[in-house]
């Protein structure tokens, strides 16, 4: 009834990366342009794509982690940083006491 799943299925030569929601009554293969199914070389880059998507559709707006798209926590992190740091912009921060 409720149930998610991503895993990799072996089909055509290839792999391909299935998600299940419990919007939908089975599972559907993870689509590239035109429509068709994307067909991965190996059941490890499929596995992977299928966990993308499912994580993608729990967090909403956010994507997934970096590792998953083959970064590492430290890239993640100083992406981050980057974006937060970026640039010689400066934020002046005044003190002001408030009046008892």
């Amino acid at each position: 009834m409720n149930e998610f799943a991503g895993f990799a299925t072996p089909r055509g030569g290839g792999w391909w990366a299935m998600t299940r929601f419990a919007r939908d009554a089975k599972s559907k293969p993870i689509l590239g342009e035109g429509g068709a199914p994307i067909i991965f070389e190996d059941e490890l880059g499929a596995t992977k794509a299928a966990l993308q998507h499912v994580l993608a559709y729990f967090n909403g707006h956010l994507v997934c982690s970096g590792e998953i798209a083959g970064g590492g926590i430290r890239d993640v992190k100083r992406a981050a940083a980057e974006k937060l740091f970026r640039g010689d912009k400066s934020v002046e921060v005044e003190r002001v006491r408030a009046e008892a």
